[in-house]
């Protein structure tokens, strides 16, 4: 006889892992440190690439009045300014990042709520099964 109750439950759960928190349920696993960490990581790379990547164009752009001007440029003043807009870009980035994945993790964790409810009752289920067929008969049949 089919249980109903059980066959929604696992039908939820299905839904869950397959198609509605997919990656939630991959990211769940981490602590919140750790999660917001890897993804700060993440943002300082791509935000490090990305500057390096448009000072090169800016360099290009500009690549005709560095050739004339070589000699008599400030770099140290250029230097300064290259790093301090570095800088600042970096910081903003990190704490924009900080409080979204902070607020992402929060997220996350309401949304899995339901779905280790759900694990939750489906295990109870399978005790509850369990424990019926263990006080059952014990005599041992085709012997």
């Amino acid at each position: 006889m089919v249980n109903e109750e059980k066959l929604r439950i696992m039908t939820q759960i299905a839904l869950d892992e397959t198609k509605r928190h997919k990656t939630e349920i991959k990211e769940g696993g981490y602590y919140k440190l750790d999660y917001i960490r890897a993804h700060i990581i993440s943002v300082v790379w791509n935000l490090t690439l990305a500057y390096v990547l448009i000072l090169f164009l800016i360099a290009l752009y500009n690549a005709d009045y560095i050739f004339v001007n070589v000699a008599s440029l400030e770099y140290d003043r250029l230097g300064f300014i290259v790093l301090g807009i570095y800088v600042g870009i970096l910081v903003l980035g990190i704490l924009f990042s900080y409080f979204h994945f902070k607020k992402e993790y929060a997220k996350n964790l309401f949304i899995l709520k339901g779905y280790y409810t759900n694990l939750k009752k489906l295990d109870e289920f399978y005790t509850q099964n369990q424990n019926k067929e263990e006080t059952g008969d014990d005599t041992i049949i085709g012997v």
